[in-house]
């Protein structure tokens, strides 16, 4: 199943990807699988700080500077509040430890027992379901290239977006066309690495199209 609705949970945080990283990710083992078990896939990737993305991250450092500077300019105008400026530091502290993580973004893809999960990580503190269904209900599982661009933007035209990727200029950029059992399509797109090919591959060979992946 799909998911729209945007709830908060504390942050179990899988292995990162590594920029300039060729080898392979490590992996979280369940209790109950052997390490590199088929059956379990986690990592994540940083997403780029460009356009918008860079725009807001920036702004969020402005904002910061000049609520601190406003703080301390109404507490020296206004004698009484004079003492208050001592507790800037505190008070911008508390700022940004609240809201910087809404602007250090990670994607964490999963791959548990035949069931794909995309989440958004806000600041190694908290994340956010994007997407999670069964790997068998996908009905291609590809490169995002020139070969089948076509294919998933033909999809894509009537389908719910999830873009989890760091950036779109990223290398190995796989997409997945999902279709549940009420008929609710989604299309999500992520950053492929060789043990979550291996991984959705296992539980969906006819639909996935491997490729050689750098990671």
């Amino acid at each position: 199943m799909s998911t729209n609705k945007r709830k908060l949970t504390k942050i179990n945080k899988g292995p990162k990807v590594e920029k300039g990283r060729s080898d392979l990710p490590s992996i979280t083992a369940r209790a109950d699988d052997a390490f590199g078990s088929k059956n379990y896939a986690e990592f994540s990737v940083d997403k780029k700080k460009e356009g918008k993305y860079k725009s807001q991250r920036t702004l969020m450092l402005l904002a910061y500077i000049f609520g601190a500077g406003l703080f301390v300019a109404v507490c020296a105008a206004v004698k009484f509040l004079l003492w208050f400026v001592a507790l800037t530091p505190l008070f911008l502290w508390m700022a940004v430890y609240f809201t910087w993580p809404f602007v250090s973004i990670e994607y964490k893809y999963t791959v548990d027992h035949a069931l794909f999960t995309v989440k958004t990580v806000y600041g190694d503190r908290y994340e956010e379901l994007m997407f999670e269904g069964k790997i068998k209900d996908f009905s291609i599982i590809a490169p995002y290239n020139d070969t089948y661009k076509n294919q998933a933007d033909e999809f894509a035209a009537d389908a719910e977006k999830v873009e989890a990727y760091s950036s779109s200029s990223a290398d190995d950029i796989y997409f997945a066309c999902h279709t549940d059992e009420n008929g609710k399509k989604t299309v999500v797109f992520f950053e492929m690495t060789s043990q979550a090919l291996g991984a959705v591959k296992y539980y969906n060979s006819s639909a996935t199209v491997v490729s050689e992946v750098r990671r």
